[in-house]
């Protein structure tokens, strides 16, 4: 039965799988980004930007860190491989489950009782200008959020092991459902509870989240149980894995706040800059280079335990093909109308045409870098299918290194544009270097068809970048125009040049 199954996950074309799978993310992302602005402009309406908004972000920020740094950034890193070696195995694959669970469980609770006993301490410490009355609000705050670091853990293993199946709507879903609650915290408590209806809603959001899991749980006979099986062969696997998880996914995060603590040397205005700048820079990557890698990491897990290196090798080509054909456009899009997307997210008000300059400066230097920002993250997730957490660690605590060096060496002469670069040179040496080694590890080659369409790709990048060009010449001053008609031309050449693609997937769909 698995040689059976093995062999077609062969020979299906795997460029096509990841575009439908990943398109179900794709499409959640479109409606779940809108609905977090939505969100932060509602709290900005009732709250403003004053001292209790302060608070808030301060008691959110710190729970939200603990549990991405050390739980949730790990966990599918290790989970998916581990799991994925069970899936036709129902009541092995509900016992790890269950272990994971109740382990998330135990742990977390287990810190959120320290949390909660030392919670004017850890104020004391992340708030430590803010006056005592703000201290206060901000140690309620806390406290009423606390519950957020087992619930979104909890989440994480549920992802995790139905993203292992290869469902990937439900886990995506869940941000969804957690900003209508916020919204609707906020819109309907606020007047009675004020700030903490924030709060309020940050916590029970996180209760839905879970909730919305269970259906899809059951439908893939996922089923829980009180029980920890540590002599389970996939504990003890977990267990090996964990340290060089932990390592790896904490490096983007480190790599970031050891950014801004640098940048805050910048004259004022540059470090907020930064901060506009990655979120325009981060939504093609959540669009497209999240979507691809998540389903490829999936399936990457499953081929490994059936020893599938056919397959292996396909699906590692099509990540590669589908990310350059994707980011490519993207990163010439905002390099070279950046200025416009800004001038229309962001110029109004207090932000000025010197802020919308000094932000294209940030956001032209992440843009360089964003196919490779992606294709590190990629190449880290297929290591970890192929249970080598150590590899992309070692690289990664090296990038720190190179990543500290080079911003503090960049931001004298080049300010805000030189902690943006030093970003995109680093993910470059974290491609090339995992690259290096993933070749040595599996002796993985680019197949010629691989190549030819990467060539493709930066061919179609050069006319695309004239013709935009063009574009912002003859449509100046018509921002609304230009960016439309930018992101047509964009369709247009890259659908042109990649029509196979689509109509591929067309044909399949039908």
């Amino acid at each position: 039965m698995n040689e059976k199954i093995s062999e077609e996950a062969s020979h299906k074309n795997p460029t096509i799988d990841i575009i439908k799978k990943g398109s179900v993310i794709t499409m959640i992302t479109l409606i779940s980004r809108p609905l977090g602005f939505v969100r932060e402009a509602i709290q900005a309406y009732l709250f403003g930007a004053t001292l209790l908004v302060d608070a808030f972000i301060v008691a959110f920020n710190f729970p939200e860190l603990i549990q991405t740094l050390f739980f949730s950034g790990a966990t599918s890193a290790f989970l998916v491989p581990v799991c994925s070696k069970y899936l036709h195995d129902d009541k092995d694959y509900s016992a790890i489950y269950s272990t994971f669970i109740n382990l998330s469980i135990i742990i977390t609770c287990f810190i959120s009782l320290i949390f909660f006993i030392f919670s004017a301490t850890i104020v004391d410490m992340i708030a430590p200008g803010f006056n005592p009355e703000a201290k206060d609000i901000t140690k309620k705050l806390f406290i009423i959020m606390i519950p957020v670091i087992s619930l979104h853990t909890i989440l994480s293993v549920m992802k995790a092991f139905l993203n292992a199946k290869e469902h990937f709507a439900a886990p995506e879903m869940s941000g969804i459902i957690w900003n209508i609650i916020f919204i609707l915290a906020a819109l309907l408590l606020s007047k009675t509870y004020g700030i903490y209806s924030l709060a309020i809603g940050v916590t029970i959001g996180s209760v839905l989240q879970i909730m919305v899991q269970y259906p899809y749980l059951r439908k893939f006979n996922i089923r829980y149980k009180i029980s920890l099986a540590f002599k389970h062969p996939a504990i003890r696997e977990a267990k090996r894995l964990f340290l060089g998880a932990l390592i790896a996914t904490s490096i983007v995060p480190i790599n970031s706040f050891v950014g801004r603590i640098i940048a805050s040397y910048l004259p004022q205005g540059e470090v907020a800059s930064l901060s506009y700048a990655f979120r325009i820079f981060i939504l093609p990557f959540s669009l497209f280079a999240v979507p691809i890698y998540t389903v490829t990491f999936s399936k990457l897990s499953r081929l490994y335990h059936k020893d599938d290196w056919k397959g292996i090798y396909a699906n590692i080509d099509s990540s590669i093909i589908l990310l350059c054909i994707t980011l490519i456009p993207a990163s010439i899009f905002l390099c070279s109308m950046g200025d416009i997307c800004i001038k229309i997210l962001y110029e109004r008000g207090a932000f000025t045409s010197k802020e919308t300059l000094l932000t294209n400066k940030a956001l032209f230097g992440y843009s360089t870098g964003l196919l490779f920002y992606a294709l590190s993250i990629s190449l880290v997730r297929i290591f970890n299918a192929f249970h080598d957490m150590k590899t992309p660690a070692i690289i990664g605590i090296t990038s720190i290194v190179i990543n500290a060096i080079l911003a503090a060496s960049l931001m004298a002469p080049f300010g805000n544009l030189g902690i943006s670069l030093a970003t995109s040179i680093v993910s470059l040496y974290n491609f090339f270097m995992l690259f290096i080694y993933l070749k040595k590890k599996i002796h993985y080659r680019l197949t010629g068809k691989t190549l030819r369409d990467i060539i493709k790709s930066l061919l179609a990048g050069l006319v695309l970048l004239i013709l935009l060009f063009m574009c912002k010449y003859f449509m100046d001053g018509k921002v609304y125009v230009s960016l439309l008609t930018g992101i047509l031309l964009t369709i247009i050449v890259y659908g042109v040049v990649f029509k196979n693609y689509y109509l591929l997937y067309l044909k399949q769909k039908g």
